[in-house]
């Protein structure tokens, strides 16, 4: 399977996860189990969150940018260590900037009063007139940082996966959670290391330069050092693991339900190194055999 058609079956899965959990990240980011809501207010919440995202309905086609990404470089660089890397740097890189003209579309007013106008006119605009005052490579501050927990969870998590056999949509959801949660866990301590310095920040000139851009990526790194020495030496493992149920629970689910959807409807990351194959008829591309 091409690249550019696996991408767009990655695209199309995480647009439907991304409307069938909307509510579901915020939920799980804000919850307290020692005060869980009542059903009425969980679907109070639930209705509200949904009539935003329909009042900007480009909001969940930019957040389903990264996992196309992630699989068109997993299977542009034929799978594997490669595959990995390659998918996971670019799902940094793009999650980077979605989240940055994110921030810039609703910092709109102000950011627009700086550059002369009244307002973004729409998300293309936001994004042409952002390059032009502040640079391309402003888009994407901590990428770097953001494409290391990328390989971490989801480059591994598809290499992983392209060794496994599965021959039901609930056996590729399930391989996919407890893969990806195996991994947000075990890697858990470099994602919190990371979380303060890739907070989203901006300059207020814009970075034009690459010079410049490789010098934010180097103390992004630096500053991420020192988080780790200090914490290490006042909060101990605390620090590394806080959070980590939230996170997985946050991550896994989403990812465990786009690689499902991704299988179901023909998707294929390339078959397992070794072993023997054949051709199934159950309406999936492959059925695999080690």
């Amino acid at each position: 399977m091409s690249s550019v058609l696996t991408a767009a079956l990655a695209y199309g899965s995480s647009v439907f996860t991304i409307f069938a959990l909307y509510p579901y990240r915020d939920f799980v980011k804000s919850v307290d189990v020692r005060h869980l809501p009542r059903a009425k207010d969980l679907g109070y919440y639930s209705a509200k969150r949904y009539r935003g995202m329909l009042g900007s309905p480009s909001q969940p086609m930019m957040l389903a940018a990264p996992h196309a990404a992630l699989y068109f470089g997993y299977v542009f660089a034929a799978g594997g260590a490669a595959g990995g890397l390659l998918g996971g740097f670019l799902l940094g890189y793009t999650k980077t900037f979605v989240r940055t003209v994110a921030h810039r579309m609703n910092d709109g007013d102000s950011r627009s009063r700086k550059l002369g106008q009244r307002r973004y006119s729409g998300l293309l605009d936001c994004i042409m007139l952002s390059m032009k005052h502040y640079g391309v490579l402003s888009f994407f501050p901590g990428a770097l940082a953001a494409s290391a927990v990328g390989v971490l969870w989801y480059g591994i998590s598809l290499a992983v996966l392209q060794q496994t056999h599965s021959r039901s949509f609930g056996e590729d959801l399930w391989n996919s959670f407890r893969i990806h949660a195996l991994l947000t866990f075990l890697t858990a301590p470099v994602r919190n290391t990371m979380r303060s310095s890739t907070y989203h920040s901006e300059r207020s000139g814009g970075v034009h330069a690459l010079r410049d851009y490789v010098a934010a990526e180097v103390a992004v790194f630096r500053e991420a050092a020192g988080v780790f020495r200090s914490s290490a030496r006042e909060e101990g493992l605390r620090f590394f693991f806080d959070g980590v149920l939230r996170t997985t629970l946050k991550s896994s689910v989403p990812f465990a339900l786009t690689y499902a959807l991704f299988k179901v409807m023909g998707g294929s990351i390339g078959l397992p190194s070794g072993g023997t194959y054949r051709v199934a008829h159950t309406g999936r591309h492959f059925s695999r055999r080690l």
